[in-house]
């Protein structure tokens, strides 16, 4: 084998391995947040969510995405923040799992795609927003990104929604109305 073959196989692998490290880092409420760009695959802004009868909070309703429905949820509602309502200026990142599907994720806005070192990322503290589905905190350029474990955040998206659907259908949901100027996509 000759040394410029193994020098190519060897950046080849080294990038490889450097894809995986890869996330796209966005911003909610104020605080920064990331997913691996394997899991991200796309940002949409603009599109006009349509409404489910009687979802609960989190899910802010569907897009048709190519043909395909795409729920859309709050990702605050998710990491236990004070839900927002969506607005014409909210980015989407649809965020996929290998095991469920995509579903849509309501950002602020994407700031950036950057590499992490995994070495890099510490222990999310127990008491933060969405601690369980967090891979950790890294400290970024411009302070402490939450990095999401993309799996867990929509393994969460799809059990949040469809419990409550699940408590609604049963008679045992208590829920309680969004924030003052969201859009109400239930019938409550």
């Amino acid at each position: 084998m000759s040394s410029e073959h193994f020098s190519l196989a060897a950046r080849l692998k080294a990038r490889l391995a450097h894809l995986g490290q890869d996330y796209c880092v966005f911003a909610r409420s104020g605080r920064d947040f990331a997913v691996s760009v394997s899991a991200a695959h796309e940002v949409l802004a603009g599109e006009a969510a349509t409404p489910v009868p009687q979802a609960p909070a989190a899910l802010v309703g569907v897009l048709n995405l190519r043909g395909e429905v795409l729920p859309l949820v709050q990702l605050d509602s998710l990491l236990g923040m004070p839900p927002r309502p969506y607005a014409a200026g909210n980015q989407i990142v649809v965020v996929s799992s290998d095991e469920i599907g995509d579903v849509g994720v309501v950002v602020d806005g994407v700031r950036d795609v950057c590499s992490i070192d995994p070495k890099e990322i510490t222990p999310c503290p127990a008491g933060e927003p969405g601690h369980r589905l967090c891979r950790g905190d890294w400290r970024g350029p411009t302070g402490v990104v939450a990095v999401l474990d993309a799996e867990k955040l929509v393994a969460e998206a799809v059990k949040t929604v469809s419990l409550c659907f699940q408590q609604r259908l049963s008679g045992h949901y208590g829920g309680t109305p969004g924030p003052a100027g969201a859009v109400s996509m239930s019938n409550e």
